[in-house]
């Protein structure tokens, strides 16, 4: 990379409130490091309460369905590969992630995120109460909270949780990218 290019890059991230950002390589141990990197974030601009312990745990909800749902990178043996930004513009923060999903999964997601969408934040209250009441997910072998995950990060979310199927470039017939933002 360029350093002219990097240098727009990282004034970019700045004009953009960038307060963590990542991409890469996802296993345990870069999650680790990215959690303790991210708190110590949190602590710098003096974040307490509940609204770091939704940051952190949407961060970590993101990231570790991209390590557990990504497949693995063609022609790179066995990894996975994510990238996740938090940032905070004014009182918001912002955590969007972006994986590769396999291209059959595309329906499935949709069929989990559209419904969501659709609900008021006490309709997500009720589904993610019900959920986790349900330990029947026979009809989805894929997800092992079948949509758990979903549901928490649109409850804590405080605008409706966003999200984006996209080719991806170089792997367009056997791969998607997934994007998801949720606003804490």
């Amino acid at each position: 990379m360029l350093i002219d290019v990097f240098s727009v890059f990282r004034e970019e991230a700045n004009t953009n409130g960038i307060v963590f950002y990542y991409s890469g390589i996802v296993s345990q141990n870069v999650i680790k490091t990215m959690s303790d990197s991210l708190k110590q974030n949190l602590q710098q601009q003096d974040e307490k309460g509940a609204r770091s312990r939704k940051v952190f745990s949407t961060f970590i909800e993101m990231i570790q369905n991209a390590m557990h749902y990504s497949p693995s990178v063609p022609d790179a043996g066995d990894t996975k590969e994510g990238s996740i930004l938090v940032s905070k513009k004014e009182d918001k923060y912002y955590v969007i992630c972006a994986n590769f999903i396999q291209k059959q999964h595309e329906t499935r997601i949709r069929n989990k995120l559209d419904p969501i969408l659709e609900m008021s934040a006490e309709e997500i209250r009720q589904a993610y109460r019900a959920q986790l009441k349900n330990d029947q997910h026979s009809e989805d072998t894929t997800s092992k909270g079948a949509g758990l995950g979903f549901l928490t990060l649109a409850r804590d979310s405080v605008e409706p949780i966003e999200y984006a199927i996209r080719d991806a470039v170089g792997y367009e017939d056997e791969l998607s990218c997934f994007y998801l933002k949720a606003t804490i």
